[in-house]
This record gives C-alpha cells, sequence and structure tokens, in this order.
C-alpha cells in the first residue's frame, strides 16, 4: 500500500522533469531574425563602449589592440551562443559541461584584462535574454570607473633614459636633468677608460622627454641617447 502510493506521488515529479528536459519551445531554426539582429545591434554597442574604455585607461605601452579585438570577439560569441542554448535546457548543461573542460593557460599581465573578459561575457549575457537596460547602465558605470581609475596618458611615465658617451662633461647632463620639468633619479653609472653609461629614471611627459634627450644629444661627447619604457610596463 505504501510502496504503491510512494509511485503514484513520484509519477508528476518525473513527467515533470521530463518534460523540463525537452522543453524546445522554439527551436533554434525558428529563432526570430528581428530577435538576433537586435542582439548584435546591442552587442556591438556595448562593445564600443568597452573598446573605447579598454584603450583610454591604458597608456600606449600596455595598451594591446589584438586583446581589445579580441574582447569584441568574444562578446559576440557569447550572445550566438546564449541566442543558441537559452530555449533548451538540455542543450544548456551540454554545453555548461563542456565549457568546463577548457583551461586558458596565457599569462594575464594586468588584473584589469580578466575584468574586461568577464565584462565581455556579460554583455553577451545581457543582449541574449534582452536585457537592455541594465546592460547599458552597467557598461557606462564600468566605463566611467575604469577610465576615472586606469592610467592617464597626461600623466607622467616613468622611463629610463641611457646616455652613452665619451669625454663629455657628465656635470652638465646633470645640471640639464636637473633643470628639467620633472623628476629624474641616477640608477646606474658605468665608467670606462674612455668611454662612459649612465641610466637615468625620469618621469615626465612625453613631449618633455624628447625635448630632454634631443638637448642632451646636443652635448658634445655624446654618442648615443635611448629613452627605454620600465621592463614591468612591457606588454
Amino acid at each position: 500500500m505504501n510502496l504503491l502510493l510512494a509511485t503514484t506521488t513520484n509519477k508528476p515529479v518525473q513527467e515533470s522533469l521530463m518534460d523540463l528536459f525537452q522543453m524546445d519551445t522554439l527551436p533554434v531554426g525558428k529563432l526570430s531574425v528581428s530577435t538576433i539582429l537586435i542582439s548584435l545591434a546591442f552587442t556591438l554597442l556595448l562593445s564600443a563602449i568597452m573598446f573605447f574604455t579598454f584603450k583610454k585607461c591604458h597608456t600606449p605601452m600596455t595598451y594591446n589592440q589584438k586583446y581589445n579585438i579580441t574582447l569584441v570577439m568574444l562578446a559576440i560569441v557569447s550572445t550566438i551562443l546564449m541566442q543558441l542554448i537559452k530555449q533548451n535546457l538540455a542543450l544548456s548543461l551540454g554545453m555548461l559541461g563542456s565549457l568546463s573542460i577548457v583551461r586558458f593557460r596565457t599569462n594575464i599581465k594586468d588584473p584589469r584584462d580578466l575584468g574586461f573578459v568577464f565584462w565581455a561575457m556579460t554583455i553577451g549575457i545581457a543582449s541574449s535574454s534582452e536585457g537592455w537596460f541594465l546592460g547599458i547602465i552597467g557598461s557606462i558605470l564600468l566605463s566611467i570607473f575604469m577610465i576615472m581609475t586606469g592610467d592617464n596618458k597626461s600623466q607622467s611615465q616613468s622611463r629610463l633614459l641611457v646616455i652613452r658617451g665619451s669625454k663629455a662633461n657628465t656635470d652638465k647632463i646633470n645640471e640639464i636633468l636637473t633643470a628639467a620639468s620633472g623628476k629624474s633619479q641616477l640608477q646606474a653609472q658605468n665608467l670606462l677608460e674612455d668611454s662612459f653609461e649612465l641610466v637615468y629614471e625620469i618621469k615626465a611627459k612625453h613631449m618633455d622627454e624628447q625635448k630632454l634627450a634631443e638637448e642632451i644629444m646636443a652635448l658634445p661627447g655624446i654618442d648615443t641617447v635611448n629613452l627605454l619604457a620600465p621592463s614591468a610596463d612591457l606588454g
């Protein structure tokens, strides 16, 4: 008697689960063309905001254009993928299991780049789920926040100034660096019998750096003047 009651009670639950996994209210082939186009257009709009933000909050030395283009591609792929799987629970679970075995071994040099990856994925989810308002407001807020906290191109950036020459007046070089706008600090000094090498860390605007290098290069006895980015800024 109890066994029969349990079987009768669980039958509707089993049927509901079967119906849930077999649910396919809108097959992939019958997706509305207008819905797809609107989702992709919205994805491109938010991707443009993300693309501009990524470029704006990096310096010319740290900006990676290929990575920025990849972020846009990731947003579009996420939109297409979500459009394909959102109508079928079984397909969604299968796709989730497939993606769980993917491993990315690329080193992320800037922690912010990982945040942009999640931003791109969120754009795809918002576009495919018709979350227009949340997507646009979230992207605008993220853009403002990242630009305000990012690297400002107008600010001074640290550079290494390498000066090589022979029989030059090093005191004159120090006077030029001291008088220049910005900060400078001697990092290394190699003096040989007939030549020398000086390495300074300077912090000045780009135009000031160029004028400083030209002024030092004009001194007698100077062979080369090189401006280098610190190793930490190289992408």
